[in-house]
C-alpha cells in the first residue's frame, strides 16, 4: 500500500507548482497538462488509500468509526469541488481564459490543502490500524 505521507507530499509539491504557473502572465498548456495529470494521479492514489483506510476504520466500530464516516462525507465536498473544477476547465477553456483559470485554482489550492492540513492529524496515526 502507498504511503500516505508521500501521497500528500507529491500532491503539495505539485499544487504548490500550479501555484507558481498560473502566478504567471500566460499559459504553457503542455507544462500545465503535464501538471494537472500529475495532480490527478496524485489525488486519485490518495483518494483511493483515504477511502480504503476509512472503510477499515468504519468496519472496526467504536468511536473512531464516527470520526471516520464524518471524515469521508467531508471529504465528498472536496471531492466535488475538484470535480467541477477541472468540468469547468478544459484545456481549451484555459487557453481562452487564462486570468479566470488562475482565479479559479486559488480556490481549488486551498480546499485541497485545507483537507490535507485537516486529514494529517486524524488519518496518520490511524495508518498503523491499515492491514
Amino acid at each position: 500500500m502507498s504511503d500516505l505521507r508521500t501521497l500528500d507530499e507529491q500532491l503539495l509539491a505539485a499544487i504548490a507548482e500550479l501555484e507558481v504557473m498560473t502566478a504567471q502572465p500566460a499559459c504553457d498548456l503542455k507544462l500545465l497538462s503535464n501538471l494537472r495529470y500529475r495532480i490527478a494521479r496524485a489525488i486519485v492514489s490518495r483518494r483511493k488509500l483515504v477511502d480504503a483506510l476509512l472503510l477499515d476504520v468504519i468496519a472496526q466500530g467504536g468511536e473512531k468509526a464516527e470520526i471516520a464516516r464524518a471524515e469521508r462525507e467531508r471529504s465528498m465536498v472536496v471531492r466535488a469541488h475538484y470535480t467541477a473544477h477541472v468540468g469547468a476547465w478544459a484545456p481549451a477553456a484555459v487557453e481562452r481564459d487564462w486570468q479566470g483559470y488562475c482565479e479559479a485554482c486559488v480556490g481549488l489550492r486551498k480546499a485541497v490543502r485545507a483537507k490535507v492540513a485537516a486529514q494529517k492529524p486524524i488519518l496518520y496515526p490511524w495508518l498503523a490500524l491499515a492491514p
